[in-house]
């Protein structure tokens, strides 16, 4: 471990990118079904988050190109994904792919006067674009970034609730990836999966709590 970086709206792609061999804490089935209640049910009460091998991702996209296809997004839409590029200690390119941090208690919740935010099953933070009336006082309060509009209300990750897969089963950027650069489960399991890699947490500064985990660095 290089550094310990405290994450910031504008410092969190960058920092992360200068960190070695670290990890980096930044954190639907029919109704009708009596499995698909039962699913929901086992992971009520458990965080689900993302897992970032900087070591592995080659900045391919793919994982962008997947949820913009399966999630049907309109030109107008910005990608709920971004992959960024920067340069290491060493001046060699590191890929970091990022999306919602679904963070322990989201600031975009809290200031969205209409109600149009929600945290449900596997800590998976939505909107409902029927209830947003459009203010953008999540963009604002978002440490991360992570908000955006398009003609029809904000949009952002919802690990792909829309496009039918179910709380805490794997999103479709997840299944995209073929460098195995991207996990998504219950963030107590990557993180031991990661320490049990000889990784240390490096601590943050943001009190909302985000899950997402960075690791690794590539070159």
């Amino acid at each position: 471990m290089t550094e310990h970086t405290a994450l910031t709206r504008r410092g969190f792609l960058a920092g992360c990118a200068a960190v070695t061999g670290s990890l980096v804490v930044v954190g639907a089935a029919s109704a009708g079904s009596a499995s698909a209640e039962e699913g929901v049910s086992s992971v009520a009460n458990v965080q689900y988050g993302f897992l970032s091998d900087l070591s592995r991702c080659v900045g391919c996209e793919n994982c962008v190109a997947a949820c913009r296809e399966a999630n049907h997004l309109s030109e107008e839409t910005a990608n709920r994904r971004r992959v960024q590029v920067f340069m290491n200690s060493r001046s060699n390119n590191v890929y970091v792919s990022t999306s919602c941090m679904h963070c322990d208690d989201p600031n975009c919740l809290r200031v969205c006067p209409a109600g149009a935010i929600s945290k449900g099953a596997a800590g998976i933070v939505s909107v409902n674009p029927d209830r947003c009336i459009g203010c953008k006082y999540c963009v604002q309060a978002c440490p991360y970034e992570v908000p955006t509009y398009n003609n029809v209300s904000m949009d952002k990750c919802d690990c792909c609730l829309g496009a039918g897969v179910a709380p805490g089963d794997t999103p479709y950027c997840v299944q995209a990836c073929i460098f195995d650069a991207l996990k998504y489960g219950p963030v107590d399991e990557l993180r031991a999966e990661a320490e049990a890699r000889g990784l240390a947490p490096v601590p943050v500064g943001e009190a909302c709590g985000p899950n997402c985990l960075l690791v690794g660095e590539r070159g």
